[in-house]
């Protein structure tokens, strides 16, 4: 089935801010009474289904959802535990998430916890993953802290974080002597952002003259972008997350035709179409396009997304696959123990095959290593959106971040 044409805002699943629960069933993991299948396996995920980053948040629960299936051979069973998913809408606010977080933790008794779309909520929702001594894998949110100044031995990092993120964009950019300046939204994720790419791009030779940030909820860039134009560096890195962004002004102001080349991470299909018509040729990098990977388990995604959800896989749809596969595969390692520290153990330093290729858990922070990939957006016929087209592999070790938590996370 082909379905190319897609719409900003299209319908998918809503799920209400109330718990949607798989399956049914309250006891903690273990084996039952005598002759008694073992207890099922609690998973609470809170993401996020509405508000601003509600398409992310989607993405993310459709790509749990097929990783499940596909982890498990469909029987949502390992080692004969029935796995519950347990479902929370944070709306991208992180005291939600925490409201959230403890609901599940503490009345739902979940065993494992998971998602986080906002940077500001999965570092809201690490410290209770660490009084509750229960593995909290992380995802999509990329803010370097997750794993650093806020780490602890609970946390479990399946995205690529700023660091990484910034690394594959400096590696897009051809002229390593030029000058960059930088636009971020003003909050965790675009700090850390800035902080990473400031330094990556240092090291590679280019000159950061000027870094801006705005509010995440702006409507109007003029201000943030007249600064920039002032200082007409070579290449703007726009780091954003969310619609409508600073797009429409870059157009508005004509940045590219007045020699201000902007490279970014590209983001999924429905902002690619919404943001950036008349962007055709614009490089950067992409952690994920459904036709860039050549494996078969990216083949199961796009397959079972068309068939279950009738769509292709965006961004952070293998994300979210691959945080059910660890979870799955960390599981079998413990035999269905869910306990956090044994679970914990079991998850350090695994490696496990994902939609993206090989993902690896570092030892020493549980960040997920894993390729992201260099692109030219390129007009194509039957799309009505300029096609991420590859340009260059970027292997997970290319992009390996420095390690950042303090060597404990007790």
């Amino acid at each position: 089935m082909k379905n190319r044409k897609w719409k900003w805002g299209a319908p998918v699943a809503v799920l209400a801010a109330t718990s949607l629960v798989a399956g049914c069933g309250t006891t903690s993991p273990g084996t039952g009474s005598s002759g008694s299948a073992p207890a099922p396996i609690q998973v609470g995920v809170v993401t996020t289904l509405t508000g601003v980053l509600a398409e992310y948040g989607k993405e993310w629960q459709r790509g749990f959802k097929i990783g499940l299936e596909y982890a498990t051979n469909g029987t949502d069973t390992v080692n004969g535990h029935k796995i519950n998913v347990i479902w929370k809408d944070d709306a991208g606010a992180p005291n939600q998430a925490v409201t959230d977080a403890k609901t599940l933790l503490e009345n739902d008794k979940v065993d494992v916890l998971a998602g986080g779309v906002n940077s500001a909520s999965a570092i809201a929702m690490e410290p209770l993953a660490k009084s509750h001594k229960t593995v909290y894998v992380v995802g999509p949110a990329v803010a370097d802290s997750i794993t650093g100044q806020y780490y602890n031995n609970y946390i479990f990092k399946v995205s690529p974080n700023s660091y990484m993120e910034a690394k594959a964009a400096v590696l897009s950019i051809p002229n390593q002597t030029a000058t960059v300046a930088q636009l971020a939204p003003n909050y965790a994720f675009g700090w850390d952002s800035v902080k990473a790419f400031k330094s990556l791009a240092t090291q590679a030779g280019l000159k950061d003259v000027l870094d801006v940030y705005a509010d995440p909820a702006a409507t109007d860039f003029t201000p943030q972008l007249e600064k920039i134009i002032q200082q007409h560096p070579k290449y703007l890195f726009v780091t954003w997350a969310g619609a409508p962004g600073p797009w429409k002004a870059i157009n508005d102001l004509k940045l590219q035709q007045q020699g201000i080349t902007v490279v970014t991470g590209i983001p999924n299909i429905a902002a690619i179409q919404a943001l950036f018509q008349g962007f055709d040729g614009m490089r950067g990098f992409t952690t994920y396009y459904y036709t860039l990977p050549n494996n078969a388990i990216n083949d199961y995604l796009v397959a079972h997304d068309k068939s279950e959800f009738n769509t292709v896989p965006d961004l952070f749809d293998p994300d979210g696959m691959a945080a059910a596969i660890a979870i799955v595969d960390g599981l079998k390692k413990t035999n269905g123990n869910a306990n956090g520290d044994t679970l914990s153990a079991a998850l350090a330093g695994m490696s496990f095959d994902g939609p993206k290729g090989t993902y690896t858990f570092r030892k020493q922070d549980h960040q997920a290593l894993q390729d992201q990939y260099g692109v030219v957006l390129k007009n194509e016929t039957d799309f009505n959106y300029p096609v991420p087209t590859l340009t260059s592999v970027i292997s997970a070790q290319d992009s390996a971040p420095p390690v950042l938590n303090s060597g404990s996370g007790n």
